[in-house]
């Protein structure tokens, strides 16, 4: 849930908080803004403000449900936490503490629709007879790539790369010593520079390209993992997806349906 306010993101914490509207009782301060509320325009602030109501309704129906009650919450809390007062130097207030647990409650939430959801053969056959296009791909390649700032560092890598007996494992530990993952995942032509597409895609899978090659990123050390000449899913492929997909928007949907009943069914004076 996107907002303005402060969970990861305070900047200050006011030294005394205004109450902005009081939502079943509970009153929400100014505590939860950062500096950025007063460049917003009245518009602006009214959404917010919406927003913030809309929130914290979910959130005190979820922290008053067993989600609280799970280890997964109390440890993801703690962590939160102390990430944030660390991060600002300073202990949080009983309504910036509420707001991570409502956060971290709602999350929770999610996951446990999200296993519970179901999605039909005939909801995933529609959607992929629906949304073709969407299932079309380009020529693709699967890379693993270590980005380095000089061409001579890279060299040495590649060399030791080279020579190893078990590269898939060598390479992570490489990219793992220059502080990267190593594993980049699928790409098309466009969504990478153009020459290291091009050089790579000529190679057999399972292979090292040769030579660093230079973009404008530095040099890159790179293993072609798989390949893919430009098609289209079928349903059997896109069907994982679909499903994972659907799911998901299904608990979105549930969500906002929830949120919105307790929003209008909410004792709000401001």
């Amino acid at each position: 849930m996107k907002k303005i306010l402060t969970l990861l993101a305070l900047t200050t914490f006011l030294l005394s908080a205004k109450t902005l509207v009081t939502v079943n009782g509970h009153q929400i301060t100014d505590s939860l803004l950062d500096q950025s509320y007063n460049n917003l325009d009245e518009t602006q602030k009214s959404n917010l403000l919406e927003q913030l109501i809309k929130e914290e309704v979910i959130y005190a129906n979820l922290l008053n449900s067993s989600i609280v009650n799970n280890a997964k919450f109390q440890e993801a809390f703690s962590q939160q936490k102390n990430v944030v007062e660390q991060q600002y130097g300073k202990a949080l207030n009983a309504e910036q503490l509420r707001s991570i647990k409502g956060s971290i409650a709602v999350s929770l939430y999610q996951q446990q629709e999200f296993q519970k959801a179901t999605v039909s053969a005939n909801e995933s056959k529609n959607f992929y007879q629906e949304n073709k296009d969407k299932f079309v791909f380009p020529n693709s390649i699967e890379i693993a790539n270590i980005i380095i700032k000089d061409q001579a560092t890279a060299n040495k890598i590649l060399k030791s790369l080279q020579s190893s007996t078990n590269l898939e494992q060598d390479f992570i530990k490489a990219a793992n010593a220059q502080k990267q993952n190593g594993y980049m995942g699928w790409f098309g032509r466009e969504s990478m520079p153009a020459n290291l597409f091009d050089k790579a895609y000529k190679y057999k899978v399972k292979r090292l390209i040769n030579a660093p090659v230079k973009t404008k990123h530095g040099y890159n050390v790179v293993y072609l993992l798989n390949k893919k000449k430009a098609g289209k899913l079928s349903y059997a492929e896109a069907q994982p997806k679909i499903e994972q997909m659907l799911k998901q928007k299904k608990v979105m949907e549930k969500l906002k349906s929830k949120m919105e009943n307790l929003y209008g069914n909410a004792q709000i004076v401001y």
